[in-house]
């Protein structure tokens, strides 16, 4: 019976994971194609464009947004793009709470290489305790975000000496993991990293 209702629990969150993507995707079109449809309507009737067959604004709305796609792909390719991002994420995201960890957990969790993955590190509070090190200092004292369980988009943030922080090799999303689970799995999942 366990058995089943692991397989049914995994099948149903890969589903899940499967479609919210394509939905986020598809929702996102729906609102380019409302925004970009009234344009393309006034484009059509100035040029008098009609079919009867075909839905002219519509295929201009199309065209325009694979265009959009296009342009902001190449500008992506030359690192204008980067830039543009980071100054989103560090001037407007990080007023999020959690931002930049939840990114670059769900970049781990799905093998994304991420370009700031924060390293899983052991600090002793009570034993020793999973944190993720946000920032170091020029004596090499250590920022150290120890998150709370189950959230773990919550917790503190502690200041340690270089010699109580312990380096690990787990990956964030991991840790993030076994915080859901309330620490259930920890030997398992980390014996395997």
């Amino acid at each position: 019976m366990k058995t089943i209702l692991s397989f049914v629990s995994k099948t149903i969150k890969g589903g899940i994971f499967f479609l919210l993507p394509i939905l986020l995707v598809l929702f996102f079109v729906k609102k380019g194609i409302a925004l970009i449809k009234p344009v393309a309507e006034a484009i059509s009737n100035e040029l008098e464009i009609n079919s009867s067959i075909l839905n002219v604004p519509y295929i201009l709305t199309i065209l325009i947004i694979v265009l959009i796609c296009f342009l902001a792909g190449w500008i992506a390719s030359f690192g204008l793009g980067k830039v543009m991002v980071k100054w989103i994420e560090e001037n407007v995201l990080s007023l999020f709470p959690g931002y930049l960890l939840m990114k670059t957990s769900l970049e781990s969790k799905a093998g994304l290489k991420s370009e700031k993955e924060f390293p899983v590190v052991l600090v002793p509070i009570d034993g020793l305790m999973f944190g993720f090190l946000v920032d170091e200092f020029e004596n090499g004292d250590c920022v150290v975000f120890v998150p709370s369980a189950p959230s773990t988009w919550e917790g503190n943030v502690i200041i340690f000496k270089k010699d109580q922080v312990t380096r690990t090799n787990y990956k964030q999303g991991d840790i993030s993991s076994i915080m859901r689970k309330l620490g259930v799995g920890t030997v398992g999942l980390l014996s395997k990293s």
